[in-house]
């Protein structure tokens, strides 16, 4: 099995590069290091506790707006519903005349303090990028903790 992502030694705040062989596996395994990150995500998975998910649906110019726009709204509405994301069901990425859409489902259960790993404040845009080396894709995310 292929790595998925794998976190950076970084000063104050969390960093991660995410891998994947196509842009919406590359998403998706974001997603998931960001989920990582803030609770333990196989323990959630785990939990007989209730299920919740959320869509996200989003668009943009190109694909590192996108991942930004996708890590922090994913962030954003799974904190206001006072949920820990632990998982994609679903993620496409479309390209379209103005850019890129994105739709997706995150899989969830509600906040506790046994999952709990650490606060991600939000998702840097400084130094967010994405390239292709070889035949695979790798992202690189600062979070805000």
């Amino acid at each position: 099995m292929r790595e998925k992502y794998k976190y950076i030694e970084h000063t104050a705040d969390v960093e991660f590069v995410a891998y994947g062989a196509d842009n919406e596996e590359l998403f998706r395994n974001a997603l998931l290091a960001m989920f990582d990150t803030g609770a333990d995500i196989k323990k959630l998975a785990r939990q007989t506790s209730h299920l919740m998910k959320f869509s996200l649906k989003e668009d943009s110019k190109d694909l590192n707006d996108l991942l930004w726009f996708t890590l922090q709204d994913a962030l954003s509405i799974a904190s206001a519903k006072g949920i820990f994301a632990y998982g994609v069901s679903e993620l496409n990425i479309k390209e379209t005349k103005k850019g890129y859409a994105l739709d997706a489902i995150m899989l969830g259960k509600k906040e506790t303090t046994a999952s709990a790993k650490l606060d991600v404040k939000g998702v840097s845009k400084y130094d967010l990028h994405i390239n292709k080396i070889g035949r695979r894709f790798e992202a690189s995310v600062v979070l805000d903790v």
